[in-house]
Parts: structure tokens; sequence; C-alpha cells
């Protein structure tokens, strides 16, 4: 059984596209939101093409630190989580 499906091909930052909100995923990083400018092989480019971050480092921000305007730490967000 074949699929009628397009084949695209997939990338180690697949995860990412130009537009996203990102934050880096440790505490002890900067805790601003950042922009994907650009996808390259092994990371993006960030907020207007002037930072440059490996995609590893970085995950999507979640919907209340969209709100908070900043990355939150593993408590606020775990009490976020329960309340």
């Amino acid at each position: 059984m074949s699929t009628n499906l397009t084949q695209q091909p997939i990338e180690n930052n697949a995860d990412f596209l130009a537009g996203d909100v990102v934050v880096f995923r440790q505490e002890h990083k900067p805790n601003y939101l950042m922009t994907v400018h650009r996808v390259q092989s092994d990371g993006v480019l960030l907020d207007g093409n002037r930072k440059f971050a490996l995609s590893h480092f970085l995950r999507h921000a979640r919907i209340a630190e969209l709100n908070a305007k900043r990355r939150l730490t593993t408590v606020e967000l775990a009490v976020g989580e329960v309340s």
C-alpha cells in the first residue's frame, strides 16, 4: 500500500520554524524570549539575525512564558500547572 504524502527531509532542528518564540533550556542562561529568524543545519539565527544558538539548547516558549514575557523557572512552571 502506498501513500500520497510528500516526503520532506527531516533535519535536526525540524521543530523550529522562522517566527517561533523560543527560550534557552538551561536556567543559568538568559531568561528572555527570542524569535527564530532563520533555521540552519545545527542551530537557529535569533532576533533578526543578531544571535545564533544551537537548537538543542532551545525549546519553544510555553503560553505562561509568553504571558510573562520571560522564561519561567522550573518551580514557577510547576506551580502554574497545579493552580
